[in-house]
């Protein structure tokens, strides 16, 4: 018999051959009463790898089993589903999620986990979803709410969102707990839950998630179980791993290495001229873990060798608003200021001054300057220059104070226009230097600059992206005479 191309890179092998399972339930469920919004309702149809990662994952010992605690229980307490971003991780979650309501345990509690609330509740709301727009549903559940949880008609159970720390674990028993996205999951409640499910028949806990980095120690340490399950599946019989990802070493635009990894590409949902064409754009790193589903490092360069001094040369237009961007390292040893320019579908950046050893007066001073000769709005960093800011906006200038999604916003931008060569600069030595010599550090399930972990200071650096950012805002300056 030939083997399915789309089959996980690693997965434990089933019992037997014809082995029981529940998860013709869950497809039964999905296809019968689930629908898609986005294409106006139209009723799911499952793949063939969707249907066989299900049945597999909620394997059933036969219920002629020698051992009568496991005569027609689940096989798995501990399942682990890792897979690049865009096979449907989202839409396995709800499925395993509403069958967990309807048909897996009675007095049912079903717990979503992830990094934060907001990312728990997208399985949370497609389930909602589903049940409020199907008429069969619709009338077993009753309290249904975007945020307090959605209650069985009959008041036994429910399906909550809970937030990624272990002390929220306390005193439950779930019956089914989603965790979405491991490699940011707290290990300390990866095993309250263990715990807590544990004293249900068939307690069960679903790990759905991408590859990390060297810092994700739970997935890390579910990876290592993983290997010991596939290796001598009679010490860990009850541990389900399934893991879809290209080979270790393989070329990052290596087309069979990238099917490895991607069943919806094989299937034909994904397009490979898609695939091509983001991973182009993409940083090797983030490619690797997010389109080739590899560990990857925690920190990194974060553009390629030779990318900055490649890019053009170009000055501002003084006659023209721009965004003047200040940065400064956490002990005041240097600080920057940079200006930004968006011209036509180009950004230009120049450095305006770096200080050494500046004091507060000082740049504030300078600051006023630049703000009585160009059209002005200020950008900077709003975690540690909350003095500076205060005082700029007493003077009447318009200040964006950035925070930590803004900063990680302004980089992933940045870096975005640097790979398609819309950035223009002054090739300014100092500038040049800083770029290169900035390394990246993961943050959940993106990344930032990291002034700990880079090569130098990058006061100049982070100057220069905040001011590319700022010019691409809607910020509407006029010029402000002093």
């Amino acid at each position: 018999m030939k083997t399915a191309k789309w089959l996980p890179t690693r997965y434990t092998k089933p019992l037997s051959e014809d082995f029981p399972t529940s998860g013709g339930v869950v497809i039964g469920l999905a296809e019968k009463f689930m629908s898609i919004p986005e294409q106006g309702y139209k009723p799911l149809v499952l793949t063939e790898w969707q249907k066989w990662l299900i049945n597999s994952a909620l394997e059933r010992y036969p219920s002629n089993h020698p051992d009568p605690e496991k005569a027609g229980r689940l096989r798995y307490k501990q399942v682990v589903i890792s897979m690049p971003r865009k096979q449907g991780k989202t839409l396995l979650g709800s499925l395993f999620a509403l069958w967990g309501l309807l048909a897996h345990e009675d007095a049912p509690e079903v717990i979503s986990v992830a990094s934060t609330s907001e990312q728990a509740r997208l399985v949370y709301k497609q389930v909602l979803q589903q049940i409020s727009n199907n008429a069969y549903l619709k009338p077993r559940f009753k309290k249904m709410t975007e945020f307090k949880g959605i209650f069985t008609a009959n008041g036994d159970g429910r399906y909550v969102v809970m937030p990624n720390r272990p002390n929220s674990a306390q005193g439950l028993h779930p019956s089914l707990v989603i965790f979405d996205e491991l490699h940011v999951s707290n290990k300390d409640l990866w095993t309250a839950m263990a715990l807590g499910s544990a004293t249900r028949k068939d307690g069960l806990l679903i790990g759905i998630t991408t590859a990390g980095d060297d810092g994700s120690d739970l997935l890390l340490n579910l990876y290592d179980t993983g290997e010991v399950a596939i290796e001598s599946p009679k010490e860990m019989e009850r541990f389900g791993f399934f893991v879809w990802e290209a080979p270790a070493g393989c070329k990052v635009d290596d087309r069979e290495a990238i099917e490895m990894a991607n069943p919806n590409l094989v299937e034909g949902i994904l397009s490979w001229t898609n695939i091509e064409t983001e991973i182009a754009t993409m940083q090797e790193v983030d490619a690797r873990r997010y389109r080739l589903n590899q560990f990857v490092s925690s920190s990194s360069a974060w553009i390629p060798a030779g990318a900055w001094a490649g890019l053009p040369k170009g000055f501002i237009d003084q006659s023209k608003p721009v965004a003047i961007a200040f940065d400064r390292t956490p002990n005041w040893s240097n600080a920057s200021i940079c200006v930004g320019q968006k011209q036509g579908d180009m950004y230009v950046t120049e450095l305006v001054a770096q200080l050494a050893h500046p004091d507060k007066a000082k740049c504030l001073n300078l600051l006023y300057q630049l703000g009585n000769r160009y059209q002005a709005t200020f950008v900077t960093d709003g975690l540690f220059n909350n003095e500076l800011i205060a005082e700029l906006k007493l003077k009447g200038l318009k200040v964006f104070a950035l925070g930590l999604k803004e900063v990680v916003n302004a980089a992933n931008m940045v870096y975005s226009k640097i790979v398609t060569k819309q950035i223009a600069h002054s090739h300014d030595p100092i500038i040049t230097n800083q770029i290169n010599s900035c390394v990246r550090q993961n943050i959940y399930d993106t990344w930032k600059l990291s002034r700990k972990n880079s090569l130098s200071d990058i006061d100049g650096a982070m100057a220069t992206v905040l001011a590319i950012w700022g010019s691409d805002q809607d910020i509407n300056s006029q010029p402000l005479i002093f």
